[in-house]
């Protein structure tokens, strides 16, 4: 926060603390201007009713502040025409001739007539102010200049954790954890710091960790998957290779180009997914019909057929790879359960939907499909059970939506919602 900034909060908070007060004073002189004159004037008018009765005589108050006013049951007495239509009570504010402001009348009718009270009050303000509104006003400042102390001392003791927080949300990891200063930091806020710059650099060894074991992995495991993939090559064409020998070569093959997606997958998931987002668009139908390619030999002696149905462009912003994965574990989900059928890969505008007409999912295992090792169809096929489970990371990852139904006139179908 910079120093302007800081100076306008300041002088907002004075600001309204000011005017608090004064709305508050206005209030409180008001309410106790009318109290005290209506009591006050109540019993003047109470005392001289109690006179009157016992001596019929007893004069009415004529005195610097309070003149008295008597009109008997006839309507006979002296009274300036301005009392005449006044209403029994305390009439706040009446405008008399001899007088500059608008005085207190207090009315009040008894056995003799009607008695009318003016209070000249010279001496009100005077009164209010030094019996109401100094004690209030100086109460009031007590509380909002305590009030405001301590929001300031506690804001001087939670900005530095804000500003901490706000360096750890806008910092990114691929530029490392930003260094965080203890200087003029004192107490529970310093060791604050210092705990924290201290996991950082365990962090930041973990993360280092990850990343070399990460780089080590793909570079490791590609080469020996490289190997094994050419010489299996170069057996699918060994002279004299018996059919059977042509199969297990195909098989060896198959498993390298699984390993090699499985990488791939593990390293995407991976990633920061801030960065995921810097990806091109990709067209979905052209990266289904390559893949779809691809499976055909696995379906050539199954009976089983392949076909994509395209209602729609879609085209989202991902890395192609991913499309590639999630498509090639669904569709092959779908071929190891299918039977003879046809497998159908649909795209339009909001997704794709993978469908089959083979064994559903027991229902008891829908819920847990996409856990890891969970194998809805059955335990008699090969596998770990961690395809599907990939599949959800991914769309996780990309902030997509998945879901597996068991379709009633048989079968499964995979949906997910890109948009």
């Amino acid at each position: 926060m910079s120093d302007t900034e800081r100076w306008q909060r300041v002088l907002l908070q004075a600001g309204f603390i000011f005017i608090t007060v004064l709305l508050s004073v206005s209030a409180v002189a008001w309410v106790l201007q009318k109290i005290l004159v209506e009591q006050a004037l109540e019993l003047e008018a109470q005392s001289y009713i109690a006179s009157s009765e016992s001596i019929p005589d007893f004069p009415l108050p004529r005195t610097r502040n309070l003149v008295g006013y008597l009109v008997d049951r006839n309507g006979q007495g002296e009274l300036p025409a301005e009392l005449a239509a006044l209403e029994p009570g305390l009439n706040q504010s009446v405008t008399l001739p001899d007088h500059e402001q608008p005085l207190p009348v207090y009315v009040k009718d008894f056995s003799r007539g009607r008695l009318y009270l003016v209070f000249s009050g010279y001496n009100i303000n005077r009164l209010v102010g030094l019996f109401g509104l100094v004690p209030v006003t100086l109460l009031l400042i007590i509380i909002y200049g305590a009030s405001w102390l301590a929001y300031r001392l506690s804001a001087r003791a939670i900005s530095p954790v804000l500003r901490i927080a706000r360096r750890l949300r806008d910092s990114s990891p691929a530029q490392g954890v930003p260094e965080l200063s203890t200087e003029g930091l004192k107490g529970e806020t310093r060791e604050l710091v210092l705990a924290m710059e201290d996991y950082k650099r365990r962090l930041e060894e973990l993360v280092e960790r990850e990343q070399r074991f990460s780089s080590d992995v793909s570079h490791e495991l590609r080469t020996p998957i490289t190997i094994i993939d050419g010489a299996a090559q170069f057996l699918e064409h060994e002279p004299g290779l018996t059919d059977r020998g042509h199969q297990r070569a195909q098989m060896i093959r198959r498993a390298c180009k699984d390993v090699s997606e499985l990488i791939d997958a593990f390293l995407i998931l991976g990633r920061e997914p801030r960065r995921l987002a810097d990806s091109q668009a990709v067209n979905v139908a052209e990266v289904a019909e390559t893949e779809l390619a691809k499976l055909a030999p696995l379906v050539d002696d199954k009976g089983i057929a392949l076909a994509l149905e395209t209602s729609a462009e879609l085209s989202v912003p991902v890395h192609r790879k991913v499309i590639e994965i999630i498509l090639n574990n669904l569709c092959r989900n779908a071929i190891n359960h299918a039977g003879s059928s046809t497998i159908r890969v649909i795209v339009d505008d909001a997704g794709i939907r993978v469908e089959d007409d083979g064994r559903g999912i027991d229902d008891d295992l829908l819920p847990h499909i996409f856990e890891r090792h969970v194998r809805g169809r059955g335990a008699q096929k090969a596998g770990e059970g961690i395809g599907l489970n990939i599949v959800k990371r991914l769309c996780d990852l990309y902030r997509w939506e998945i879901h597996l139904a068991n379709r009633p006139e048989g079968g499964v179908v995979a949906a997910i919602t890109m948009k």
